[in-house]
């Protein structure tokens, strides 16, 4: 090829040029490498990168020129360095910021928190993120999201499985960029939590393509809000190896993201006053799963939901074995039969159970027989009960009567427990109490198990 090119009368700079075949080459500044099929900085890029990042954060206040030379050198690097978006732009505010006060390149700042860990962050991470493939892996599923100004929705297109959800009350106030960002975010966490190593690409119904550039750019300049949901979303998908790629979908052909973006079934969304339920754990036991939630009516960090949720820990309390956890169940009321059956299967330590106090329901005589402790008539508060998105109360108000009480599935737990009711409340050659009997001065009756009576035990104050 050498000789046909010089036969043809081309001109051929032997000092710029490589005559040998070769796998790996410098081009351009970078290591080109042909069989991994990836883009490196070479090595005195990264002296110098790690060298002038030193430099800066030793000194109190560094001069304008010197940070816009600094950040020129960290815009190099996309090319070679997949992470290197999401650490840069603090210091580009910072610098724009001082040119916007002072007009002057030789004008000193002092460094933010915020510029100084992303200076931190290449002078640690620079070595270990070299290396950038010059071409990802095809795409191998695909989402479509949508945001509406009162929630949120994702279709995914492979399973034709369909999440969404309602917005926080602090959610609401954002703009609707953000939201459509943020349903992106919620869209995959739902959805890939479990996931590795694949590439999903994202169909978004954005307005404009604010959120479908963030996404693509790993951030952006105008606001930090959305830059900083951009930074958590690829730190997620990173941590998981995942890439994304997004790009616009007419809304024409994204009608199930955007049904499930102003469409709720949540008519069950009711959570327990949150004083209550301090009050119930400082007496009972401290729970550290929520068996029985969502993302909106959560009592715990740690929660479980019923349909695919971003924040859950897991999906369907009942496909889980839930032997040494220590939940905290609120179910719906339908699904208590259920419930205290698979606390005995699982063979539960113990559970805090909310339930109403329907003496005359099939689940009753059951939740009485599991018991390991006496149970707590909850105070009927016209707030008991409420929808976290709008506030509302629950329809029955001061009617429901629901109350708390520590089950188990352990027999010889709820044996012991039983076996202490008959010493303590049972007197010899007494009558057999029944359910309507009450006490006088005290909380009243739950009910009667083998023989003994179970009396309420008052909710104690903080």
């Amino acid at each position: 090829m050498y000789k046909k090119l010089q036969a043809l009368g081309f001109v051929i700079n032997n000092e710029n040029s490589v005559v040998i075949p070769c796998q790996r080459i410098v081009f351009f500044g970078y290591i080109l490498d042909s069989v991994l099929f990836m883009v490196f900085l070479p090595e005195e890029k990264i002296q110098k990168i790690i060298s002038k990042a030193s430099k800066l954060l030793h000194q109190d206040s560094v001069r304008i020129r010197d940070l816009a030379s600094f950040i020129g050198l960290l815009i190099n690097a996309f090319h070679a360095v997949l992470e290197a978006p999401l650490h840069y732009r603090s210091l580009e505010r910072l610098k724009v910021e001082g040119l916007s006060l002072f007009g002057d390149y030789n004008a000193v700042l002092k460094l933010t928190d915020l510029a100084t860990n992303e200076i931190e962050w290449w002078v640690k991470n620079i070595r270990a993120k070299n290396g950038k493939k010059i071409r990802q892996d095809s795409i191998s599923t695909w989402i479509q999201c949508d945001a509406s100004n009162a929630g949120w929705g994702c279709f995914h297109v492979d399973s034709s499985v369909t999440v969404g959800g309602r917005w926080t009350r602090k959610e609401m106030i954002y703009h609707i960029n953000y939201l459509e960002l943020l349903a992106i975010f919620f869209a995959l966490k739902s959805l890939f939590s479990k996931h590795r190593d694949i590439h999903i690409g994202i169909q978004s119904e954005s307005d404009n393509t604010t959120a479908i550039s963030h996404v693509n750019k790993m951030g952006g300049m105008c606001s930090p809000d959305m830059d900083n949901l951009a930074k958590q979303i690829w730190s997620w998908s990173l941590e998981r190896n995942i890439f994304l790629s997004a790009f616009h979908l007419p809304g024409c052909n994204n009608l199930q993201a955007d049904f499930a973006s102003r469409n709720f079934s949540d008519t069950t969304e009711w959570k327990l006053k949150e004083d209550i339920f301090k009050r119930l754990s400082k007496h009972f036991m401290q729970p550290n799963i929520d068996l029985f939630a969502s993302r909106l009516n959560k009592q715990l960090d740690c929660y479980v939901s019923w349909m695919p949720d971003p924040g859950a820990w897991a999906v369907n309390a009942f496909s889980l074995n839930w032997k040494g956890l220590e939940p905290y169940i609120f179910p719906p009321f339908n699904l208590l039969s259920k419930v205290l059956n698979k606390i005995m299967e699982d063979e539960v330590e113990e559970a805090l159970l909310i339930c109403p106090f329907w003496p005359n329901q099939t689940w009753f005589p059951l939740f009485l027989h599991r018991l390991i402790c006496l149970p707590i008539r909850l105070p009927r508060h016209r707030d008991l009960l409420r929808m976290v998105h709008n506030r509302q109360l629950h329809p029955m108000g001061k009617q429901l009567c629901l109350i708390g009480g520590l089950v188990s599935g352990c027999c010889s737990r709820i044996e012991e427990f039983q076996k202490g009711l008959l010493t303590r409340f049972s007197r010899a050659g007494g009558l057999e109490l029944g359910n309507s009997i009450r006490q006088r001065g005290g909380s009243g009756l739950c009910g009667v198990v083998s023989g003994a009576v179970i009396p309420f035990h008052p909710l104690k104050r903080i």
